[in-house]
């Protein structure tokens, strides 16, 4: 191809024939023939007449001039000129499309879709062959070059996906099956860095010339930051209109709608990302019934952030003697119960009537039996409540203990004390917790002791219902289900009356193990400890458009792919672990890439503009007037004088 500033030719050679039109410029201009001389005595009686419309000797300039443009116009169009022409466009070279297939590619999907189909049936109908590669981390092996026709099929089938864009592994060997003598690459890109990205830029530039269409309009994700105050991030890759978050979840009929709009706060710009906090200050109720937030307008997996048990506090409430002085507020168990959960739930006390009021998530009830209202606390167990029971003197001392209902397991009457002037041996330690438990992967501190309990009934349903032990294999605390809600006893008190355990961080961790497990939610626990669970299993998933879909053909996901974020075996979505619900949200921190050595565009331009039909068209208009000025000069018109030149 020949470029000459912002024209190109794609058959340069044609130009060889505007050469000719001085000749044609000669010939054209006898018009008609001159005529032979014969002579002819009878002539002289029309001596001095003239005649009022002379024929024309020459072709008049400007029907000569029509004529050379015509002609002119269609061998510069079957040169092949295009306007502003990509890098290696009209070349006969073998082309291999990349398509980045990540969620930031989304938004723009349709256009980039549609250029790329383009871009193949223009190569397959040139007999060039063409290649694909779909960057979402799922093509393996070396790329097979072939006819246009059915990668244009497949093309219009692929839809992006709801992780980052990934590359094969190794360019080379992944272009180990392309023909020799060069290769254009058209690269449409999604504008960020990826692992494995400069490697086959590199690769791609020694082959031939590569073109690079980023999005015409700046990538936005959307990110949850955990905490004691739980925030959103906003990030995007320039300038842009005030973004609108969303915060959707089911109103009190259960449909889901928007259930209020975000502020983000200041923006603050650094290496070309614009980024903005967006602080989540809504009411507990509302904030609790959030599934997920999204940036309006932006049809991709990082705009969305499913919602999970870090922005949600759930409701606690407490029940007890919480009637403690002043000075002995360190041996009331409600005192300990409130530091370990008020820091990342909200607290109501009460009596039993009382605190259903408030429909919490959990009930936790300090050493009582005997309860007034309890078919209606059995009621709200069963609907899906969470009620957690704490041992003490008074319900080892109860009567008829072994009839209390809501309990886990059937009790003996009396305690056992195993640390005390008539025990039967030393404290106790916590035995460690079974992988496949709530408190799995907590630390167990050496200092932690039990000095009494309280002992169920044996039976074969035991072991199935204990999920903490003392290093002697008594139970620590057990759990059933009623219907669809819980019932957890821990055999111990919530104070240090029987045990340090409330003392320590670990009383704090178990509760909070506890409190995420109740009722079933649409969110996640800490990223964190994503590792210490061996599998987990997609309930819903996402699409590249952000869009929720159930989950039904995936395989479990190991814990280790899980804690490495969205990906081909882990797409962003909802997973669960036993009792555990994670959110994996595609959203993050951005990274604009840049190409050196390569030509690049933007989406939204329309580069190499064929100018053939044009060209064309012109020709014939031009040979439409040359047509008419002719038609004029047969009838005698007076837009000719003699002498013409």
């Amino acid at each position: 191809m020949l470029i000459l500033g912002p024209l190109g030719f794609v058959t340069p050679w044609l130009l060889a024939a505007l050469a000719a039109l001085p000749v044609l410029w000669i010939i054209l201009r006898a018009l008609p023939p001159s005529p032979k001389l014969v002579d002819f005595p009878g002539t002289r009686l029309l001596l001095g007449l003239a005649d009022p419309n002379p024929i024309a000797q020459r072709t008049p300039w400007w029907l000569l001039l029509l004529r050379l443009l015509a002609i002119a116009a269609l061998i510069i169009g079957f040169a092949g000129p295009v306007w502003k022409p990509s890098a290696g466009q009209g070349t006969d070279l073998p082309l291999l499309l990349v398509v980045d297939a990540g969620w930031a590619n989304a938004p723009g999907w349709p256009q980039l879709q549609a250029r790329a189909t383009r871009e193949i049936e223009a190569a397959g109908s040139a007999g060039r062959p063409v290649a694909l590669l779909v960057a979402d981390g799922r093509d393996e092996g070396a790329l097979p070059f072939g006819q246009g026709t059915d990668l244009a099929a497949r093309m219009r089938a692929v839809q992006p996906v709801s992780w980052d864009s990934r590359y094969p592994d190794d360019p080379q060997a992944a272009l180990s099956g392309a023909p020799g003598g060069g290769l254009r690459t058209l690269w449409l890109a999604d504008g960020l860095d990826h692992p494995g990205r400069a490697d086959w830029l590199a690769a791609l530039s020694t082959r031939g010339p590569v073109t690079v269409v980023t999005p015409q309009a700046a990538v936005q994700s959307l990110e949850l930051i955990g905490g004691e105050k739980p925030r959103l991030t906003w990030r995007a890759t320039g300038p842009t209109a005030d973004p609108v978050i969303r915060a959707v979840g089911p109103d009190p009929q259960g449909v889901l709608r928007e259930l209020a709009r975000l502020t983000p706060a200041e923006a603050q710009e650094d290496a070309g990302i614009v980024t903005r906090p967006v602080p989540i200050d809504l009411p507990s109720e509302l904030r609790n019934r959030i599934t997920r937030f999204e940036i309006e307008g932006q049809p991709s997996a990082g705009a969305v952030v499913l919602a999970d048990d870090r922005i949600r506090r759930r409701k606690v409430a407490l029940v007890g003697d919480d009637r403690a002085s002043e000075g002995q507020e360190l041996l009331s168990p409600m005192h300990y119960l409130r530091q370990a959960i008020a820091a990342t739930n909200d607290v109501v006390s009460g009596n039993i009537g009382d605190v259903l009021q408030a429909a919490p998530d959990v009930i936790v009830i300090v050493d009582q039996t005997d309860m007034p209202d309890t078919p209606a606390l059995a009621e709200w167990v069963a609907e899906g409540g969470l009620l957690i029971r704490f041992a003490g003197p008074r319900m080892a001392a109860a009567q008829g203990l072994l009839a209390e209902p809501l309990l886990p397991l059937r009790l003996r009457e009396g305690g056992r004390d195993i640390g005390g002037a008539l025990s039967w041996g030393e404290p106790r330690g916590i035995a460690p917790f079974d992988a496949a438990g709530p408190f799995a992967g907590l630390t167990i501190p050496e200092d932690v002791t039990i000095r009494a309990q309280l002992l169920p009934e044996p039976g074969p349903e035991l072991d199935r219902h204990v999920i903490a032990r003392l290093s002697d294999q008594t139970p620590l605390v057990s759990r059933a289900a009623l219907d669809r809600g819980q019932l957890v006893l821990f055999h111990t008190t919530a104070n240090a009356e029987w045990t340090n355990l409330p003392l320590s961080g670990l009383f704090v961790q178990m509760l909070d193990r506890l409190v995420q497990s109740a009722r079933a939610q649409d969110a996640a626990s800490d990223p964190a400890s994503e590792t210490e669970v061996s599998f987990w299993t997609a309930e819903t998933v996402l699409d590249g458009f952000g869009r929720a879909t159930p989950a039904t053909d995936l395989a479990p996901v190991s814990g280790a792919d899980f804690a490495q974020g969205p990906g081909p075996l882990a797409p962003a979505g909802v997973y669960t672990s036993g009792e555990r619900r994670s959110a994996l949200n595609a959203g993050g921190a951005l990274q604009p890439a840049d190409w050196p050595g390569a030509l690049v565009e933007t989406a939204g331009a329309q580069p190499g503009i064929a100018l053939l039909r044009w060209l064309i068209a012109l020709a014939a208009v031009l040979f439409a007037l040359d047509a008419l000025g002719s038609a004029l000069l047969s009838r005698g018109g007076r837009l000719v004088t003699k002498g013409a030149p």
